[in-house]
């Protein structure tokens, strides 16, 4: 199996306390019955859940990351929670970049990669979103965009390329039932891959990771792809068994790999 293996969960602004607290539980007792896996799985719960992940995780192999942070310590940002108090609540990861964050928020460029830089400072390791609208793929514009949103977080500045996962997430395939074909999700993440190269990074040890609409039905095929690494999954790591499943998927196809 590849070392570039990688699995997220994506829970968004979703659940109450008690719904979460049981679907932490079934993560735990789903490990305890079917054992650790090979890679890294993460579980990016919305912030108020961050410490009773942590805690409910604790002793599984499963880590906990955070959707969103802000670059620094501490500072008079009423409503942010900073780089540091995620890694100090024990976050070993954060998600930066992600396409609602871009849309909704207005976040891009310098913003961007101060958050990747302080992130990466602070020994938390940065899952970094990317992706193309369906006006943008029809357009033609698909790697235009990619190589654009590489660039504004990851050029001109030192990158700790251990301390980076990019996951390729199609904005008109997230939440919306529809998701890329194998061949053209490949098709994305053989030109990220390439474009790390041209980087200078270790363009093989990089993961990368598809986004939008994985379910266990098209989880293997996705994973089987060469370049693709695992997945950012958002609506189906809401249901334990279905999470698992797609774990159960990446295994698969990535153990056929090898």
């Amino acid at each position: 199996m590849s070392g570039r293996t990688f699995l997220a969960a994506n829970w968004k602004m979703h659940l109450y306390p008690g719904e979460a607290e049981m679907l932490l539980q079934q993560l735990r007792l789903l490990e305890a019955e079917k054992g650790a896996w090979p890679f890294p799985v993460v579980v990016c719960p919305a912030h108020v859940y961050l410490s009773l992940a942590v805690e409910r995780l604790s002793g599984t192999s499963l880590q906990v990351g955070a959707q969103n942070g802000y670059p620094g310590e501490f500072g008079a940002y009423t409503g942010e929670v900073s780089m540091a108090q995620l890694r100090a609540v024990g976050c070993t990861h954060v998600i930066v970049g992600h396409s609602e964050r871009r849309q909704y928020f207005g976040e891009k460029g310098g913003l961007l990669q101060k958050k990747v830089q302080d992130a990466q400072a602070r020994s938390l390791k940065v899952i970094y979103c990317i992706g193309e609208t369906r006006a943008e793929r029809e357009a033609g514009e698909t790697f235009a965009i990619l190589e654009g949103q590489l660039r504004e977080a990851l050029s001109r500045v030192d990158v700790a390329w251990d301390k980076l996962i990019i996951a390729y997430e199609p904005v008109w395939a997230i939440g919306t039932g529809l998701n890329a074909t194998p061949q053209q999700a490949q098709e994305a993440h053989g030109f990220i891959r390439e474009w790390l190269r041209k980087a200078g990074a270790p363009a093989e040890a990089v993961p990368i990771l598809y986004g939008g609409s994985v379910k266990p039905a098209n989880a293997e095929e996705l994973f089987a792809q060469p370049d693709v690494d695992g997945g950012l999954v958002g609506g189906a790591s809401l249901i334990a068994a279905d999470f698992w499943a797609i774990a159960a998927a990446l295994q698969k196809a990535k153990g056929a790999l090898t």
